[in-house]
């Protein structure tokens, strides 16, 4: 058990690693929240795209 963590803190833990869920299709604007990545699996593959300062970024990820 992870000691010196408060109920909320172990909440938002949970909630941060549903976050990463990788769902078809490309996400729009409306879904994309500024430093949190989304993960989507598109023609091109399995695609991370994150919005920092307003500018949509993404990465192909690579098989491993």
């Amino acid at each position: 058990e992870i000691m010196g963590m408060t109920r909320q803190e172990r909440i938002a833990l949970h909630k941060k690693q549903e976050r990463l869920q990788v769902k078809a299709g490309t996400p729009n604007k409306s879904e994309l929240k500024e430093g949190v990545p989304i993960l989507r699996s598109t023609n091109e593959g399995v695609v991370e795209y994150v919005k920092n300062k307003g500018v949509l970024f993404k990465k192909v990820l690579d098989k491993g």
